[in-house]
């Protein structure tokens, strides 16, 4: 892929792995992602398009940044026009826009007159599909320069935050707050479809309270009582960021319907519920960590307590997929890691739960159910 700022067990809760989620896996795959050769294409052209991608990312950044396609939503405008609205040198924001005519982003028409293709209008800064935030985060040092040592990761296993930012991820959105801005709205435009998704996927109804761990703003839990009048919500996460959920879950009519409760999900200090709900939070973590978080969950469950592991899965056969590449990202970020479906039992099985069904919901995730394994002591 868990406000404005919400990170993890770390820091600020919406800023976390959620927080690394790419867009559907269609628009990865019209954004040049695609593991298929291209028809007509050869190998070494083919192979260009990746090595001057970094191009392409740089340049939908800036003209999410300068507003552009804001600035050309009532229609065709000239370059000197939109040069003094967006406060741009004139033959430097000329050229720009003809590289996004190169991309498929405007269209031209003599003399130096601009418009907005469809592909384009997903640089919007508001308004439904709209990605501006998505571009710019991905184009800030926070994703930039832990990627450009991709192979210090590979080599160490590591995550490059700190050797490139001086600081993990979470250290360096603390101390530079405008990008942690860009980030934490883009993930918060991914959390409703995705939402909408688990709800449709999986029958809450079974449940008389449902507890989010990790929650952040309460987006997901929001969207389950909504549909499951019948349940009642626990959102967990730590301390100064279950204000903002608080506020969020009371603007949506729910405050009579949920408990917000503040601490770390690492320590003795979880609610008891019927079901636990983890979107987009083991992912952040290595297997240690994740059993660590997992144990303490399954110890402060009721018996009978399932527990509802929202993920994607990297598929088991080796078939390809754009979530391999949202591993790496998790690796060279946070350290943290996408897993496989039987990945996913074992871990479960560590932290003493039981693995019942896996459940796609929508494109992206699954949801993932556990019960306490037979043999547990509540040890």
């Amino acid at each position: 892929m868990a406000g404005l700022l919400t990170f993890s067990a770390r820091t600020d809760a919406a800023l976390r792995p959620h927080a690394f989620l790419p867009p559907a896996p269609e628009a990865v795959t019209s954004l040049g992602m695609s593991p298929t050769p291209v028809q007509n294409v050869s190998p070494q052209q083919q192979m260009l398009e990746f090595i001057t991608s970094a191009w392409k990312t740089q340049l939908v950044a800036t003209v999410a940044r300068l507003g552009l396609a804001d600035a050309l939503a009532g229609g065709a405008r000239s370059s000197d026009a939109l040069a003094h609205e967006v406060k741009a040198h004139p033959d430097g924001l000329y050229r720009l826009l003809r590289g996004g005519v190169a991309i498929g982003l405007f269209e031209e028409k003599p003399p130096r007159t601009f418009s907005l293709t469809p592909l384009g209008a997903c640089l919007r800064s508001s308004g439904p599909g709209a990605m501006a935030d998505l571009a710019i985060s991905q184009a800030d040092r926070s994703h930039w320069l832990p990627w450009g040592q991709l192979h210090e990761a590979v080599r160490t296993g590591l995550p490059t935050t700190r050797q490139v930012l001086g600081a993990d991820i979470w250290e360096h959105f603390a101390k530079h707050p405008e990008e942690a801005t860009f980030f934490a709205r883009a993930m918060g435009a991914f959390s409703a479809p995705l939402a909408s998704d688990v709800v449709r996927a999986h029958d809450f109804s079974r449940y008389a309270r449902v507890a989010d761990v990790g929650g952040s703003q309460g987006i997901l839990l929001a969207a389950v009582l909504r549909a499951f009048p019948g349940c009642r919500g626990v959102l967990f996460d730590l301390p100064h960021v279950i204000e903002g959920a608080r506020e969020h879950l009371k603007a949506e009519g729910l405050a009579d319907r949920t408990e917000v409760v503040g601490g770390s999900f690492f320590e003795p200090v979880l609610p008891a519920a019927d079901a636990y709900l983890l979107k987009n939070i083991l992912h952040d973590w290595d297997d240690a960590s994740s059993i660590a978080l997992l144990t303490q969950i399954r110890r402060a469950a009721p018996a009978g307590a399932r527990l509802l592991v929202v993920e994607a899965l990297i598929p088991e056969d080796g078939s390809p997929s754009s979530t391999a590449l949202l591993d790496l990202n998790m690796l060279v970020l946070v350290g943290g890691r996408e897993r496989t479906a039987s990945e996913f039992k074992a871990l479960l099985a560590s932290a003493g739960w039981a693995l019942e069904r896996i459940t796609p919901a929508g494109s992206l995730v699954s949801v993932i159910e556990a019960r306490q394994h037979l043999s547990d002591n509540r040890g």
